[in-house]
């Protein structure tokens, strides 16, 4: 048996393709009949225990502290968090005895990866953005290998560690029926489906702009939102008590919902999507081929989100709205141009040009080599 620690987190960014390695996992190990055994470390306060549990795999917590690029009294604090996280992780590696650890970054990721280096653990760290993010920089000097999403990331780590690898994307995304999901989700089926997301973790400012929208979105088409716990969860409730106050005919044309798992069964019926861009979201959308409307989180690292949307805008698969820009009269008119004007029907073309940066099989077998188990070509 062989056994792997899986981290990252802190946001659905970093645990959704935490969730598509285990997926990976468990599809070999039923091919192949080896026996894998998954713990997930995640943080305390963050979404990777629930998303953990849904797929489930074994999860543990462990201490951890924001890594911040400027002074803040908040640092100490944290770095002593840091440090607790580290001995937490070497407590947790010393009793699971794993053969690796893979990492999908985020701060929690960064004491588990250091642990592991401590005892002798071989670690692959995942970067997912252009702009690598600062946990991953830190982990990168003590991982054996680093995988990339993107080769402009490489002039961030040691070029003896990097393998241009993509994405790991959850494979679930891509087996839907569409017969099905109609089935499971309440919509009006000859009408367009829009999917809005802020993210695991929502965003305050796309769901109150919507919000505003919608009595005008119902009336030629379905909509679909994913408030996560923005606004301390105020939003996901105050979108539900929205939808009791619409008249029996909008209120069948939208479906809310806190958080969605599967979310494939979403993307099956979506003509367009309207959500933050983080590299996970971005890269479904180009694998699916699924134009986009996205709203970059304007404090990003390196303003990173705004680099992801922009090679969807390129292609002219997408369309980009900066936070500061953002108002219900622009949002609404945007998605009204795209469905009136036909353009929507030109971006999905557009996207078939646009190279897939789906990494499942080349990460898959550069975790089977860590682990010294066969790689066979499907």
């Amino acid at each position: 048996m062989k056994k792997i620690i899986i981290t990252g987190g802190g946001s659905g960014g970093h645990a959704m393709p935490a969730v598509a390695i285990a997926q990976l996992l468990r599809n070999y190990e039923k091919k192949s009949g080896e026996k894998i055994r998954i713990l997930y470390i995640g943080s305390k306060k963050g979404i990777e225990e629930k998303i953990a549990a849904r797929n489930h795999c074994a999860f543990v917590s462990i201490s951890t502290g924001k890594l911040r690029r400027y002074f803040s009294l908040e640092n100490l604090i944290d770095f002593f968090r840091v440090i607790k996280g580290i001995f937490d992780s070497l407590v947790i590696i010393k009793r699971f005895k794993p053969d690796m650890i893979f990492s999908t970054g985020g701060f929690v990721s960064v004491p588990v990866v250091i642990a592991g280096h401590f005892t002798g653990t071989p670690s692959i760290i995942h970067e997912q953005t252009v702009d690598a993010g600062l946990a991953n920089k830190i982990a990168g000097k003590f991982a054996k290998k680093i995988a990339l999403t993107f080769e402009e990331s490489a002039k961030y780590f040691s070029a003896a560690k990097t393998e241009i690898t993509g994405i790991p994307l959850r494979e679930s995304i891509f087996d839907v029926d569409k017969e099905k999901a109609y089935s499971l989700l309440p919509v009006v089926r000859d009408l367009p489906v829009v999917y809005v997301s802020g993210g695991g973790l929502g965003c305050h400012l796309l769901n109150e702009t919507m919000q505003k929208i919608l009595p005008e979105l119902l009336e030629k088409m379905n909509v679909i939102v994913q408030a996560g716990n923005a606004n301390d969860g105020k939003d996901y409730l105050n979108l539900l008590r929205f939808r009791e106050s619409l008249d029996e005919k909008l209120k069948k044309r939208l479906t809310v919902f806190n958080f969605i798992e599967e979310v494939g069964n979403v993307f099956a019926i979506s003509d367009l999507v309207v959500a933050r861009s983080g590299a996970g979201t971005v890269n479904e959308l180009i694998a699916l081929k699924l134009p986009a409307i996205f709203v970059p989180l304007a404090i990003a690292t390196g303003n990173e989100q705004f680099k992801n949307a922009s090679i969807m805008k390129k292609i002219g698969g997408a369309e980009i709205i900066e936070e500061k820009d953002l108002t219900p009269e622009l949002l609404l008119k945007s998605i009204n141009e795209l469905f009136d004007s036909g353009k929507l029907t030109n971006m999905k073309n557009n996207l078939q040009k646009l190279k897939n940066f789906c990494g499942n099989e080349k990460l898959l077998k550069l975790i089977l080599q860590t682990l010294n188990l066969k790689y066979t070509e499907e």
